[in-house]
């Protein structure tokens, strides 16, 4: 019996701390309402989340009577689907990724035979219980539910506030329930926070292809209407030839989102994607990055959190031909690129290890 307990008990809190990290990065990544990721002042813990979970289990546990062999079916059901999704996700990124360092490289095919051998063990189990297919479905449509309608919020504020001001019947109908005038006012605040949320796109190059795919991903994929596109250079010589001018041009096309340009001298890194993200308030994993070579000597884990959005990519076919032919290269000095700089707006930053002394002192810009 105390073998049991405290297996049951390191079984328990063990899905209990899983639950809790997993929300929380989904709120950070805005996948989910923000109201999962808020912690008590007390122990830090995020409660709400526990809370939740723990009716989630309960009602489950309700519902199936609490038969032993029934709950086993569905964490069944629900743990080959996570380890079949492993399996595909492996495979994915060797397709999609096929750059990205890694310390363990496992064959392709080691991965077809993982999900051949899930799919098995979950056939066998929808047969011995097909029943519990119904409850499995019922919980993960309402989490997904929960998913898109995060990734829908902005349209969905900004429908409410279109039909409340065009449609009388729907004016009058939400008056019997609800108090007009704060209700637009609470949608129009969490739609102005929704767009003035940043995002910061790291890029080494001046490729003007590799940053309007950044934009077309970020358009579709965030709610974010602000994106800073961050280069990190440690001579003003290795600037981009023709970056900022690209950032101008891609303002000027997405009138949508406010496109700016951020350069940090110092070196690329841990170090320097901390201070950059303290500097201008944005969470490191709201920040994007093109999938690094073998070559990249900081890991993945080491970045605190940044995200692989697209494969690398090449300098433009003419900027390599112009840089071959000796053409001549267009200034970098700061007051050169500000006098270039009209609509969009560029920012000079210090190095990371001048973070310290630069604290209080707000970044240079201009418009």
């Amino acid at each position: 019996a105390i073998d049991a307990l405290l297996v049951l008990s390191g079984s328990v809190l063990t899905s209990y701390v899983g639950v809790c990290g997993l929300f929380q990065r989904m709120a950070g990544d805005r996948c989910l309402p923000e109201f999962f990721s808020i912690t008590n002042s007390w122990r830090g813990s995020p409660h709400y989340t526990i809370l939740i979970f723990f009716a989630v289990c309960a009602s489950m546990c309700v519902l199936l009577d609490g038969d032993i062999t029934l709950l086993g079916a569905i964490y069944s059901i629900s743990f080959l689907l996570v380890m079949g999704l492993f399996a595909f996700c492996g495979l994915w990124m060797k397709l999609t990724r096929p750059t990205l360092p890694r310390t363990i490289n496992t064959h392709p095919m080691m991965f077809v035979l993982g999900l051949i051998l899930v799919a098995t063990a979950f056939t066998a189990v929808v047969i011995l219980h097909p029943e519990m297919l119904t409850y499995f479905y019922m919980y993960y449509g309402i989490t997904t539910f929960m998913v898109m309608t995060t990734f829908a919020r902005e349209t969905i504020f900004s429908t409410f506030l279109r039909l409340v001001s065009k449609n009388r019947l729907v004016r009058r109908t939400l008056k019997l329930f609800i108090k007009m005038d704060v209700a637009q006012k609470w949608v129009k605040s969490k739609l102005d926070l929704l767009r003035s949320q940043g995002v910061v796109y790291y890029t080494k190059n001046a490729s003007l292809s590799q940053i309007n795919r950044a934009l077309q991903y970020i358009e579709e994929n965030e709610e974010a209407r602000w994106v800073r596109v961050v280069h990190v250079y440690q001579d003003q010589k290795d600037i981009p030839q023709h970056l900022v001018e690209y950032v101008q041009l891609l303002d000027c096309v997405y009138p949508r989102i406010r496109v700016d340009c951020i350069l940090a001298k110092g070196e690329f890194g841990p170090s320097m994607v901390h201070h950059i993200s303290k500097r201008i308030s944005v969470p490191v994993n709201c920040m994007f990055i093109n999938c690094p070579r073998k070559s990249f000597k900081h890991s993945l884990d080491r970045m605190g959190g940044v995200r692989v959005i697209l494969n690398s990519e090449k300098g433009s076919l003419l900027d390599g031909i112009r840089l071959s032919l000796g053409s001549p290269q267009a200034p970098t000095d700061p007051d050169a690129v500000r006098s270039r700089l009209r609509n969009g707006v560029v920012t000079f930053l210090g190095g990371a290890d001048a973070a310290e002394s630069s604290e209080g002192e707000e970044p240079e810009q201009t418009h």
